[in-house]
């Protein structure tokens, strides 16, 4: 077959490895680096990642795609120091629990909070398969404490999001899928074979996996070279790019959901209306460094998350310094911080000056930092991260529906099946084996 691939960032080129010694797959990237939101950039030593830092070592697809590229020995995992995770609220910085018992000792939860968090430990899984939202999954079964100071600002950190308005079937299925199995959230938890992964990096950051790919996949990828339309030219699909035009087999939509809309406008009457109910947060990443004898916290963890209300506008902080030491210069700090999302779109319309301003202002509230920093960069994502809101499975259900009547055309990417980098990946490669059945009925 021949398989055109619209997009060339994780999800597109995880897809042409998929099949490139099978089928002749070609690669259209509008941009002249490929890798989309994935990106690596070096500054005096500082290693500042535009998108992800890094990975779960726990997705098989992932793990295959590192050995076909040749990097399982530039695997770097996240430093043992990395593992506490705090919250800002009333205050002052609270370490979560890493453990059940530790719920007694959580100093973010007040006596009645507590009691609804160990409610929580051995309440059962409700019966009916109504959609909720993530917000009040948690509520339910922890409370309404546990939901508001840990889970609202943990979903703000996963995906710029609002816990209120996220879908839990959609984000955490798994989650779902071991309550309903074992009738309890946390007895599925404990019965669960397989542990979440460890955090992971690669060498030289997150653009060594895109590189890697990339230098598989080599002139299978079109660069600089943006799809323009997309439409049925008898049994085949004409693909119109800034190029010129060909016509393949099958194609793949690997590009973000509202860019996938537009160029299925003349293919589907309903397609594009339901890619463009998947909405997209923005953010703004900031990288913001300091000597280290001028910072006096400990950064003994991974960072902090802000509950809401507390006067911080920042989301939180990754302790970058702490995770991948190798990153930073000897003998410095170096913080990834996060604006805007969901609940504060206006953080993107701030200068560098005024970013910078309220970075270092919520930065001296929550860990005492009022040294002159010796860097800062930052990169905003206009639509950074898309929304799994209530209904969001129905949606995609719509989709396939559409998609059933399309022989030859697939979607993939983060807008549909997670958000993760492992997710991106796995999704990819069922979308694309399923092009590739198609070909062979």
């Amino acid at each position: 077959m021949k398989i055109a691939v619209a997009g060339g960032g994780l999800a597109g080129l995880a897809a042409a490895l998929r099949v490139r010694d099978d089928h002749d797959v070609t690669v259209f990237e509008r941009e002249a680096q490929a890798g989309g939101k994935i990106r690596s950039q070096s500054f005096d030593g500082f290693l500042f990642e535009w998108g992800p830092n890094g990975f779960s070592s726990s997705s098989p697809e992932l793990r295959d795609v590192i050995r076909v590229c040749g990097l399982e020995n530039e695997i770097v995992p996240a430093d043992a120091a990395a593992v506490k995770r705090y919250v800002y609220f009333g205050g002052r910085l609270h370490a979560l629990p890493s453990r059940p018992q530790e719920v007694l000792r959580f100093s973010l939860l007040s006596g009645r909070g507590k009691l609804g968090a160990l409610r929580g430990l051995v309440a059962r899984a409700p019966k009916g398969e109504r959609d909720e939202s993530v917000y009040d999954f948690f509520a339910r079964r922890f409370g309404d404490e546990v939901a508001e100071r840990v889970v609202r600002p943990a979903l703000l950190g996963i995906t710029a999001g609002d816990a209120r308005a996220t879908s839990m079937d959609a984000l955490f299925p798994r989650l779902r899928e071991l309550e309903r199995r074992h009738g309890s959230l946390v007895k599925g938890l404990m019965r669960a074979r397989s542990a979440p992964g460890r955090l992971s990096t690669l060498r030289g950051g997150m653009t060594r996996l895109i590189d890697g790919m990339a230098g598989v996949l080599g002139a299978r990828i079109e660069r600089s070279c943006e799809v323009r339309r997309v439409a049925r030219n008898g049994t085949q699909w004409r693909v119109e790019h800034t190029r010129g035009a060909n016509d393949f087999d099958a194609v793949m939509l690997a590009v973000p959901a509202y860019a996938a809309a537009e160029l299925l406008r003349d293919v589907d009457t309903d397609l594009p209306g339901l890619l463009e109910r998947i909405p997209y947060a923005p953010m703004r990443v900031c990288g913001i460094a300091f000597r280290a004898q001028d910072v006096a916290a400990p950064l003994d963890g991974f960072g902090f998350l802000v509950a809401r209300d507390q006067n911080v506008r920042i989301l939180g902080a990754l302790y970058t310094s702490t995770i991948f030491p190798q990153q930073v210069p000897r003998d410095c700090v170096y913080l990834r911080v996060f604006l805007g999302g969901t609940t504060d779109p206006q953080a993107m319309d701030l200068s560098e000056g005024e970013a910078l301003a309220i970075v270092r202002r919520d930065l001296a509230t929550t860990l005492h930092i009022t040294a002159e920093p010796i860097g800062y960069h930052e990169h905003l994502w206009a639509r950074a991260i898309p929304q799994y809101g209530i209904g969001h499975r129905e949606i995609l259900r719509e989709i396939d529906v559409r998609l059933a009547s399309l022989s030859g055309m697939a979607l993939t990417g983060n807008a549909y099946r997670g958000v993760g980098v492992g997710d991106v990946v796995r999704d990819a490669v069922v979308q694309v084996d399923r092009l590739r059945f198609q070909g062979n009925e």
